[in-house]
Parts: structure tokens; sequence; C-alpha cells
């Protein structure tokens, strides 16, 4: 279980990324998009967990909402932001959650086109008479839908070879938050549905591939990562058959790096 919303910690397992009350989508959005649990701790200790089980096009999505407090939670509604690209599917939430109670919500969605942003949810309730709403985001990234790809040398750069210029192509430079660690950035390209290939290029970059079909056939995505760690600055080189999959691809990874 991903955590979303809630001041326990309790669904994940493995790594959680902590997100302070009252921090930006931004951040939620990055610990969503690495494929992380993630808290965003709120007062009145409404705790939301979210499972996602994804299979082709379709993703399945459990939600779980307990009441930690004492005090009721009245009037409870939960609504998906516009999602051109996805057809969902929403069961209604259950309007009222005793203190120490918890409802289930299930969501589908299917996927029609390649997307940029995941779904916006707002949770909507009130608490002894106050008005309450929470946002962030669901954890349905376009990245949730790729697959991993273990390949040759020779077959990454035949890949590589065959993509050439805008917009299939994309390369940028930009600044990290953070000093660099190679294995902290395998692991934002392994929470992007990348494989890391090893022995394929120079041993200082990281390089990754993927594929992607939503039913047009098979998308094949190829990136490497050029570092610079004493300037904590990053070239990202991004190749893809789509053009919405290489823009989807930098802007993911540049989020969990930037």
């Amino acid at each position: 279980l991903e955590d979303l919303l809630g001041g326990g910690g309790g669904g994940g397992g493995g790594n959680m990324a902590t997100v302070a009350a009252g921090a930006s989508l931004e951040a939620v959005y990055k610990a969503v998009v690495a494929g992380q649990g993630q808290v965003m701790e709120t007062p009145d200790q409404l705790a939301v967990q979210c499972q996602v089980a994804v299979q082709g096009n379709v993703a399945k999505v459990m939600m779980r909402y307990q009441n930690k407090s004492s005090f009721n939670v009245d009037n409870f509604s939960v609504s998906i932001g516009a999602a051109p690209a996805l057809n969902m599917q929403m069961q209604p939430a259950q309007p009222q959650i005793m203190p120490g109670a918890f409802c289930m919500q299930q969501l589908q969605f299917q996927v029609k086109d390649y997307f940029g942003e995941p779904p916006k949810l707002t949770l909507r309730y009130s608490r002894s008479g106050q008005q309450v709403a929470h946002d962030t985001w669901l954890p349905i990234s376009l990245t949730k839908f790729f697959q991993p790809v273990t390949c040759s040398k020779e077959q990454y750069f035949n890949v590589w070879g065959k993509i050439s210029g805008a917009p299939n192509e994309v390369t940028k430079v930009f600044k990290g938050k953070k000093a660099i660690v190679k294995a902290e950035v395998e692991q934002c390209v392994l929470g992007a549905k990348y494989s890391v290939l090893q022995g394929v290029d120079k041993p200082e970059n990281v390089v990754g591939a993927a594929k992607v079909n939503l039913g047009q056939g098979d998308v094949y995505c190829v990136i490497r990562l050029e570092m610079e760690p004493a300037q904590q600055a990053y070239k990202l080189t991004v190749k893809t058959s789509n053009a919405n999959v290489t823009e989807a691809t930098r802007s993911i990874l540049m989020n969990l790096l930037g």
C-alpha cells in the first residue's frame, strides 16, 4: 500500500518518503513517480492508502481511508481531476467514517493515450462542523505502464541510432538539488520503470531501456544520463519512438532528479 495522506506511516513497507504538512504537490508527485510510499501528514489524522495493480493499459486502484482521530468524518467525498487520456470508473465513497473506522473505494482507469501528470485526487469532508479539503496525486503515472527491457550493448545502440532529432529525441542539461550519488540515480531510473543496463556505456553514465504498449503497438525507449558530480549537473538524453512518451520520460526523470 502506498500512503498518500495521513499521520501514520502504515501501509507501504520499503522506502517511505515523508512529505511534511503543507508540502507542495511537486514533493508528493516525485514520491509517487518514483514508486515509493509517501506520507502527507495532516493535522486531523485522516490516513489515505492506495494499492495499484497494472495490467496492459488498465490500472486497478483500491483506496483505503482511515479516521485515526476521535471525531467523526462527515460529508466525505472524493473527486478525481480531469484526465482526458483516461477512462475512469469510480465506486462512490462512504459519506461518513467513524473514529477508528475505515472505508474502501475501488477505482479503475483505462489508458486511451499517452499522458503527462497523474490524475489529481481531492478529498473533501467536515469535522466538528469545519470544512476540510486535501489535494494530492493518484500514483497513476505514465511510467506505471512501462516494462523495463534488458538488452545487450548492440541492441541498445541499435535503437539509439534509429532515433534522431526532435520530437522523438530530447536532450536536457540541468542541475540537481543535492549531491549526485550514482546508486541513487539508478534507483530513480528503476523507479521510472526503466532498466539500468551495465556494461553498455561508459561506467560513469547511467543508461536504461523500456517499452510501453497502450494498444497502439510497442514504443521503445532508451535513456542516457551523463553526470558531473562536482557541478551537481546532469545531461539527460531520451529517445523513444513516440514524441509524447519522450516528453513524459523527460518530465518524470527531471522531476525525480532536479
